[in-house]
């Protein structure tokens, strides 16, 4: 991520004149009246907290340290002594064995714990639309509770039977990666409706204004829009087809990304490498919507090595989802 004030407001402030004039085309008429300046500086205090945040995960480890020691504990230099006994204690097939053994079994209990809540929230109490709303507003909420109002939020995402293997999948960020894939695919012709819609709803909540950044988050067209313009969406029709970097569609799709790296950072999330191959570039835009890239096999190809991949089209019950969604 940015570590530049300038460049991170500069960036979202883009994004934003980008989104107003996607919703344009939807004849959306609140427009005019739109604020893009309410709250500058909470919007100053959000790019200061965002970069301080990246630089610190560019300097993970330091930053951790300081915390630490701004927290009161002492920070003890290990001396080479130390760590060569620490080391040779590692190498002991005993010593490895416990600490595997004790790793294992931590992963099994926080493995068991989170399947037995998943559970629970799958066979919650069914409540009605009256009682979800008047749990929502609630501050203080039981177990029990809590669990209602994630399952009546499940149901109202998916519109499918509730399992416990749904709540994992949503935990993973797959309502993000069907919202994106729907939008781009069959659900193509309501995506400017969809965003007007949030739009309204975040300027009536604002009164005529915006926070920039949740405005921008909230809204598909821009990344749609890229992802179109990379002709992802073709890429998925053909599912036996097999890809490779020499491949001249790919590689204008690489050329494009790479000289629009900066506007995909801030549009789509995703960095890109100044050296990323199409086959990573395609990796990467295939992510956002919870597909893959297979390697079938290695040929040669002018002396060189080439590998040869095809999408892999996940069978999670997603079109199941989007036939829903389809009849609302």
């Amino acid at each position: 991520g940015s570590t530049s004030i300038t460049s991170l407001l500069n960036s979202e402030q883009r994004l934003t004149q980008l989104n107003i004039r996607l919703l344009q085309q939807s004849d959306f008429d609140s427009l005019d009246d739109i604020e893009i300046g309410f709250q500058a500086e909470s919007f100053l205090c959000w790019a200061k907290l965002a970069v301080r945040f990246n630089a610190g995960m560019n300097q993970y480890r330091e930053s951790i340290l300081e915390a630490l020691r701004l927290e009161g504990h002492h920070i003890l230099e290990a001396s080479p002594e130390v760590l060569a006994n620490n080391l040779e204690a590692k190498k002991s097939s005993e010593t490895l064995t416990e600490i595997n053994d004790l790793q294992e079994a931590i992963a099994t209990v926080i493995k068991q714990n989170y399947q037995t809540e998943c559970e629970a929230i799958a066979t919650a109490r069914n409540i009605s639309l009256t009682e979800y709303q008047k749990l929502k507003k609630r501050l203080s909420k039981t177990n029990k509770q809590q669990r209602e109002q994630r399952r009546f939020e499940l149901m109202l995402r998916y519109s499918i039977p509730i399992t416990s293997e749904l709540v994992e999948k949503d935990d993973a960020g797959w309502y993000q990666q069907l919202q994106l894939h729907y939008f781009m695919t069959v659900g193509r012709q309501y995506l400017v409706a969809r965003d007007a819609e949030i739009a309204k709803t975040i300027l009536e909540l604002g009164k005529g204004n915006i926070f920039i950044p949740d405005f921008n988050d909230r809204l598909l067209g821009a990344t749609i829009g890229v992802m179109e313009l990379l002709k992802i969406p073709p890429l998925l029709k053909d599912k036996q087809r097999e890809l490779k970097n020499i491949d001249e569609d790919l590689q204008l799709l690489a050329k494009t990304a790479l000289a629009n790296r900066a506007a995909i950072k801030t549009i789509v999330g995703i960095g890109l490498a100044v050296n990323s191959s199409p086959i990573t570039i395609v990796r990467r835009f295939l992510d956002k919507i919870g597909y893959s890239l297979e390697c079938l096999r290695t040929e040669s190809h002018q002396k060189k090595r080439l590998r040869i991949y095809r999408i892999v089209h996940p069978d999670d019950g997603r079109f199941e989802v989007f036939q829903q969604w389809l009849q609302r």
